[in-house]
Parts: structure tokens; sequence; C-alpha cells
């Protein structure tokens, strides 16, 4: 199994999470994030008064998928997600050791 990580634009969220259930991930866990990369924030004007953004305001998905089908997820929230503009997000694949569904104690893909 895979867990896949990635940090994207949020107004590209549910464009990205009908394409995963399009290709048949069953599901995510979503969480409202801050962070920098490359574009290291940006500064605004508000109420005529310059200010810097540091922390640029993104979407962490995590989904857990069997290894046949990682791959496919990864290259999915890849095209999705994509703007061809500095901030679109990172994606990362680490291997999980183990998954148990709470309700029903089904170990490994079973689980997912």
């Amino acid at each position: 199994m895979k867990l896949i990580i990635a940090a994207l634009k949020p107004y590209k969220l549910d464009e990205v999470r009908e394409a995963l259930t399009a290709i048949g991930v069953r599901g995510m866990m979503v969480t409202e994030i801050k962070g920098f990369g490359s574009q290291s924030g940006h500064t605004e004007i508000y109420r005529g008064a310059e200010y810097a953004v540091n922390f640029v305001p993104k979407v962490r998905l995590e989904i857990v998928v069997p290894d046949g089908l990682a791959e496919q997820v990864a290259d999915t929230i890849r095209t999705t997600a994509r703007t061809d503009k500095i901030g679109d997000g990172k994606i990362f694949v680490l291997d999980v050791e183990q998954a148990v569904r709470v309700r029903t104690g089904e170990t490994g893909d079973d689980a997912l």
C-alpha cells in the first residue's frame, strides 16, 4: 500500500476529488494548511497598506491506495491540479506498512 500526500491550491480540490473518484479512489482525508515553497509567499495591499503573506493557503490530501493504483493516482492529481503557475503544489508517495478498518478489523488492502 502507498500513502499519497499532496499539497494543492484550494480551488483545485473539487476538480481533483472528482477526477480521483472517477479512477476508483474510494476515500481521502483533506486538511486546510498553510505553507510556502519556491514562491516564498507574496505581498498584498489591504486598505492602502502593503503587507507580506509568508504562508500561502493550501489543502493537503492524504490518500492510501493499493500499490498498483499509486502511480495513476499521483498522475491524476498532477494533471488535474496543474495550473502551470508557481505554487501548484507537491506530491509525495510513501510506503504504508499496515492498515486496519476499525469497524470490522479488516487489514491490508481489504481495509481500504
